[in-house]
């Protein structure tokens, strides 16, 4: 009995306000809206993926790509580098493209790895790790290059580059420093 008390006396203080009907016109009106609105988005929320030049094949002057391109992630990283995959995983490492490299005068072929690292900060992180050792900086490839006896090193944007002679029994001819700085050039323009 409190209860049904406490309530009358709490629905006879509010106020009752009638509610004006709205006009269909002004539920037309807020339809048309809503879908201009939702049709204008549309544009700008529908986008093409930017290609992806490693994947689609890089076309290169001087060099032919031997075999398949293959790509890395964090998980299957190890599969390909037992016991280097630790130090670039800190570096925010995130995909490596791996192929191999013929120049097309001399026949001598060179292993490219490219390592998407997600930022400059990261590309120039495992640049400056490698390059700490022997070796001289180059000028003129990528925002920063470095070459060693057999191996050129550079970071272009996101990415870190490793080029060196194929070890595989099949590569008879082995490529030269200018060759391997020539594949470097061509690489970071392509990028």
């Amino acid at each position: 009995m409190a209860l049904a008390f406490s309530n009358r006396s709490l629905s006879s203080s509010l106020p009752s306000f009638r509610r004006k009907p709205e006009s269909s016109s002004f539920y037309r009106f807020c339809s048309f809206v809503f879908a201009g609105i939702a049709v204008s988005l549309i544009p700008l929320s529908c986008s093409f993926p930017r290609p992806n030049p490693l994947i689609e094949g890089l076309k290169l002057k001087d060099f032919e790509q031997e075999g398949p391109l293959t790509v890395y992630n964090r998980t299957n990283l190890f599969d390909y580098m037992d016991g280097e995959a630790e130090a670039y995983l800190p570096f925010g490492f995130s995909l490596l493209y791996v192929s191999v490299f013929r120049h097309e005068k001399t026949d001598s072929r060179s292993v490219l790895e490219i390592y998407d690292m997600r930022t400059p900060e990261g590309a120039g992180g495992i640049l400056k790790k490698y390059s700490s050792e022997g070796g001289s900086r180059f000028p003129g490839i990528g925002d920063s290059a470095w070459v060693d006896k057999g191996i050129v090193l550079f970071g272009q944007a996101k990415y870190f580059v490793r080029i060196f002679p194929d070890p595989s029994p099949e590569n008879e001819v082995r490529p030269t420093a200018q060759e391997m700085l020539d594949l470097a050039r061509e690489i970071a323009a392509a990028m």
